[in-house]
C-alpha cells in the first residue's frame, strides 16, 4: 500500500515553497511550523534588514541564537567541503579563521559574514528536521529548488520532479527521508549572451545544504564539473545549452 501524502504550498522570499507531509493530520501544524521558521531565518540572515541578527554582528566574540549558530555551521561547512567555493563571506576570503562553538560566533576584522548562498538550503533542511521531530511524521520542504526530507519515509518515498523551466528536460526522482535535492540554474533571460556550458546542474545528496553547494559550484564549471561531481561521488544530472542531459553517479530513477 502507498502511502498517501498531503501538502499545501504558497509564495515566501520571493519563491514557491511546498511542504509535504505523510499525515493528513499534520498538515495545518506542518505549514505553520515552516512558515514560522522562514521568518525567524528571514530575521536571521537576511542582510537587507536593518535589524537582522547577521547585520549586527562585530569583530570578534558574538552570542549569537542556536538558529543563527546553525546557520554559520552549514555555511562552513560547505565551504570546507568545496574549497571555499561558494563561501560564508562578501569577500570569498577568510572563512578559515570564522569558528562557531555552540552560540559563540568569532569573526575575525574585516571579515563580513554572508550567508546568501546556503541560508535557503539550510533553511530547507532544518524546517525538514525540526518539523519531522515534532509532528513525528514525514516532512518534505521545498523552497524553490532545494528540497529537503526528513521523518518517516513514504512506502513510495518522497517522488521529486526536476526541472528548471516550462519546456527544459524534466524528469521525476525518488529520495528517501534524510536526502536533499538542490537544482541550480545559469538561465538569465535578460543576458542571453553569457551561456556558460551547463544549464543547470542538479545534486542529491545527505543534506540540501550539501547538495545546493555542489550543484552551484558544478554549475559554473565547464568541462571539469563532471570530474567535479565524480570525486564526490554524488548523484547529479547537468543539462546543457543544447537541453543535452549528463548523469552520474547513480542518478535516482
Amino acid at each position: 500500500m502507498v502511502t498517501p501524502k498531503h501538502a499545501t504550498e504558497w509564495s515566501a522570499w520571493g519563491l514557491h515553497a511546498r511542504v509535504v507531509v505523510t499525515d493528513p493530520d499534520a498538515l495545518d501544524s506542518a505549514t505553520n511550523l515552516v512558515r514560522g521558521y522562514l521568518s525567524a531565518a528571514d530575521v536571521a540572515t537576511n542582510r537587507d534588514r536593518a535589524d537582522s541578527e547577521i547585520r549586527n554582528l562585530r569583530p570578534g566574540h558574538n552570542t549569537v541564537t542556536p538558529m543563527f549558530a546553525r546557520f554559520v555551521a552549514d555555511a562552513l561547512a560547505v565551504a570546507d567541503s568545496t574549497e571555499g567555493a561558494p563561501g560564508p563571506t562578501a569577500s570569498g576570503t577568510g572563512w578559515h579563521a570564522i569558528s562557531v562553538d555552540g552560540t559563540s560566533l568569532h569573526l575575525p576584522e574585516d571579515v563580513e559574514l554572508d550567508l546568501t548562498t546556503t541560508s535557503r538550503a539550510s533553511t530547507a533542511d532544518h524546517c525538514a528536521t525540526s518539523t519531522a521531530e515534532l509532528l513525528g511524521c514525514g516532512v518534505l520542504v521545498a523552497l524553490g529548488g532545494d528540497i529537503a526530507a526528513a521523518g518517516t519515509t513514504p512506502d513510495d518515498r518522497w517522488q521529486v520532479q526536476v526541472q528548471d523551466l516550462p519546456g527544459d528536460p524534466t524528469c521525476q526522482v525518488s529520495i528517501p527521508s534524510g536526502a536533499g535535492v538542490a537544482t541550480a540554474s545559469t538561465v538569465k533571460p535578460l543576458h542571453p549572451e553569457s551561456l556558460p556550458q551547463w544549464r543547470t546542474v542538479s545534486v542529491v545528496a545527505e543534506t540540501c545544504t550539501r547538495a545546493h553547494s555542489v550543484s552551484a559550484t558544478a554549475v559554473r564549471m565547464a568541462g571539469g564539473a563532471i570530474d567535479f561531481l565524480t570525486r564526490l561521488e554524488l548523484p547529479a544530472r547537468l543539462v546543457d545549452q543544447e537541453f543535452r542531459v549528463v548523469t552520474l553517479g547513480g542518478w535516482p530513477s
